[in-house]
């Protein structure tokens, strides 16, 4: 693969670009939006709705309600690291096969004896009860937990934390292929059978192999210019499963270096064209992201969009919290909060440094947006440091 230089600029624009951050798309090209960004995500349940307001044109609740609960384009499933997304269905088979074996043998490994069964006897009895408890319709966790307590006739110590709300059991049957989340039953998580919920998906379509490599064109088509590290740490994998997957892959990719950031940066081939047509004297928008955008944590360094005296007040270690977060020509300029009472939607805002008078005024403009959006009348800005 060759080589050429951007700059951090051109990388960042070409990032918003693709992220559908610099211009929105249609309302029909929902199921795009959220192929190209690799998925929503989906683990605070308003993320996906809010991350969609800030990509689509005229975007309603619905239209995300529609796709994934009538439609059922998209479905909603544990995938990267561990964690819950809104995926298109049809590429259930790509990110499910990728990630399966990462699942069983590095993230899942929590799950030992004596607090929980073991892999053998949650595999061949537990979720065999699993699915046969959801042979009617789909049921809420603590539905779910009742009923396979009933068929199982045990109430010993190892079964106790199966169905705790943080994925627990439900996480493993959905890499192993069999659960998959439905829409929320009374607010609260609801579980079908993934041959009920999605009788014409296969996940064993494609082999592992072929799953990262797919993988990992597709996360390239959102996320680059990006190297193997960010590959590694977005998905999961381990590295020897992220290098394999470029590998494999070479014939699409191309190497690019980045001004003064260290790194082997990959992007698609195709990539160049967008990079030739982006007009850099046009500014990117200003932008509400929601927390846990997916935008903020596609890569291992986030220089690109957050300055490092700024990282800790947006990435929160060690509760790996995400915070919302205000962009301005494609940086992270603050954090913002909202709040409902009544009648009233109030935005707390922190700017990290004085913005300028424009871009205040582009901010207060998508507030006010943002408060038509939630259909809420009164707007009060609160400004914090």
């Amino acid at each position: 693969m060759g080589s050429e230089t951007i700059t951090s600029e051109m990388a960042t624009r070409l990032y918003m670009i693709k992220h559908h951050l610099f211009q929105k798309a249609k309302k029909t090209q929902l199921l795009k939006v959220v192929d190209d960004v690799c998925g929503l995500h989906a683990q605070a349940p308003g993320t996906p709705y809010l991350s969609l307001w800030n990509r689509i044109e005229n975007f309603e609740d619905s239209l995300l309600d529609e796709a994934l609960y009538k439609a059922k384009t998209l479905v909603k499933t544990w995938c990267m690291r561990g964690t819950l997304h809104a995926i298109p269905s049809e590429d259930l088979p790509i990110y499910n096969r990728a990630l399966r074996r990462m699942w069983f043998e590095h993230h899942g490994r929590y799950m030992r004896a004596p607090d929980w069964p073991s892999p053998e006897e949650r595999r061949n009895v537990i979720h065999p009860k699993i699915v046969q408890a959801l042979a009617q319709k789909p049921l809420k966790r603590k539905e779910l937990n009742e009923k396979v307590r009933l068929l199982l006739k045990d109430d010993s110590q190892p079964y106790q934390r199966l169905f705790s709300a943080w994925g627990g059991i439900l996480k493993e049957t959905a890499y192993e292929g069999l659960t998959v989340h439905t829409q929320p039953c009374q607010r609260e998580s609801c579980f079908a059978r993934l041959d009920k919920w999605l009788p014409s998906i296969d996940l064993e379509e494609v082999d592992e192999e072929e799953a990262q490599k797919r993988l990992l064109q597709k996360y390239l088509q959102g996320y680059g210019p990006a190297t193997q590290q960010d590959f590694a740490l977005w998905s999961g994998l381990m590295a020897g499963d992220a290098k394999r997957a470029i590998e494999n892959s070479g014939s699409l990719l191309a190497e690019v270096e980045v001004e003064r950031v260290k790194g082997r940066f990959l992007v698609l081939k195709e990539d160049f064209k967008v990079l030739d047509s982006i007009n850099f004297d046009e500014k990117a928008p200003a932008v509400l992201l929601p927390k846990f955008d997916s935008s903020l944590l596609g890569h291992k360094d986030r220089a690109r969009i957050i300055r490092a005296e700024y990282l800790r007040r947006v990435i929160k270690y060690p509760v790996g919290d995400v915070a919302a977060t205000v962009l301005i020509n494609g940086q992270v300029a603050g954090t913002w909060k909202q709040k409902k009472a009544k009648n009233t939607l109030t935005l707390t805002i922190t700017p990290f440094q004085k913005l300028s008078k424009e871009d205040w005024k582009e901010v207060e403009e998508k507030a006010q947006a943002l408060s038509q959006y939630t259909g809420i009348g009164e707007l009060k800005i609160l400004i914090t440091s």
